[in-house]
């Protein structure tokens, strides 16, 4: 099967009606990383299970999986997961109107106009943004994996024993999580908001317009650079740079000083992206969200809101959800924000 033709987007959720359902369980596989959210649906209310994070420097990808399963009360048949990074690509497109079956057929013939890649080399889909029947242009959100990268994945998967006829992106993971959340807190409608998720090696910045995703890219910028440039300034180790990057207590203004260049790279990037979709569509982005591993760098909202001159608020993918029993919410709300890319992989099992 194209598993990136299993549906994968979900961006704007129209949630199926309830029937029984077991756990869903979504990993989010990182640079140094394994990301687990495990959650159910009772009732029309979500509530998470279990979650866990476990290194895969030492032990590899593969056994960082299993360690993480393994904590699982009832291990699932499916583990939802997905790609990121250089080889994926999203590309937004207008195009005229037609159906989707139409489009599929009609963008697997083209692709090739809207990637650099070759077109045996990929999979894509693509997905149609607006409902507006009336109007003969459509906004259409067309996404393209490198074969290598999802074959890779389903393999992987498959040798642990679990079904692994879905493999999403990253960005589609986290506009999930996020509509999630401006539904529960009734936000979003009217808005344009953007999400920038640091995570270890790469950065992914989004931006939403009325909950549907219009803007998509990759900053090759991540927490791990910050850690770096502590380690380095500071002559410590990685771990202990780790630790203080985000518990720097009295050394706040050295880790702050190490981590300048690499915040304001992000920065710039930022302000480039948002001036060009601004330009674009004629829309001003309202608030900047931040989450991710890197975002609890210290001071890093206030930075980005003093040198973008807009509001930036820490976003919490979890916030929204419901809590069981024997979760330590302490432990939670300190890791929460790593968590937001495998909470959106987990939602997929009920759309």
């Amino acid at each position: 099967m194209n598993a990136l033709l299993n549906n994968y987007f979900g961006i704007i959720k129209k949630f199926l009606p309830d029937k029984p359902k077991g756990t869903a369980v979504g990993i989010d596989i990182g640079l140094n990383s394994c990301k687990l959210v495990e959650i159910k649906k009772e009732n029309n209310e979500y509530e998470l299970v279990s979650w866990a994070i476990e290194s895969s420097r030492k032990s590899g990808i593969a056994e960082a999986i299993k360690t993480l399963i393994a904590q699982l009360r009832n291990p699932p048949n499916t583990i939802y997961t997905a790609v990121f990074g250089k080889g994926t690509l999203i590309r937004y497109i207008d195009m005229p109107r037609m159906l989707i079956d139409d489009l599929r057929n009609s963008f697997s013939i083209e692709a090739d106009k809207y990637f650099p890649f070759s077109q045996d080399q990929i999979y894509t889909d693509c997905y149609i943004l607006d409902g507006d029947k009336k109007s003969k242009q459509m906004a259409v959100m067309a996404s393209a994996a490198k074969k290598e990268m999802i074959d890779q994945r389903m393999q992987l998967i498959s040798s642990l024993g679990y079904q692994a006829d879905f493999i999403g992106l990253n960005p589609a993971a986290l506009v999930n999580a996020l509509n999630f959340s401006l539904e529960k807190e009734d936000e979003g409608k009217d808005q344009t908001v953007a999400l920038l998720d640091i995570g270890e090696s790469v950065s992914t910045f989004i931006i939403i317009v009325n909950k549907s995703p219009r803007f998509t890219r990759d900053i090759f910028v991540g927490g791990a650079d910050f850690t770096k440039r502590i380690s380095n300034t500071l002559g410590i180790s990685l771990e202990e740079a780790e630790k203080l990057k985000c518990q720097p207590a009295k050394r706040v203004s050295e880790v702050k000083a190490a981590c300048e260049s690499t915040l304001m790279n992000i920065v710039q990037e930022l302000r480039l992206s948002i001036d060009y979709f601004s330009t674009e569509k004629s829309k001003e982005v309202d608030k900047l969200l931040v989450t991710g591993g890197g975002s609890l760098l210290e001071g890093i909202v206030d930075v980005l809101g003093d040198n973008l001159e807009m509001q930036v608020e820490r976003w919490d993918p979890l916030k929204a959800l419901g809590v069981s029993k024997g979760i330590d919410v302490d432990d939670l709300n300190k890791k929460a924000l790593n968590l937001g890319v495998a909470f959106g992989l987990a939602l997929y099992e009920y759309n």
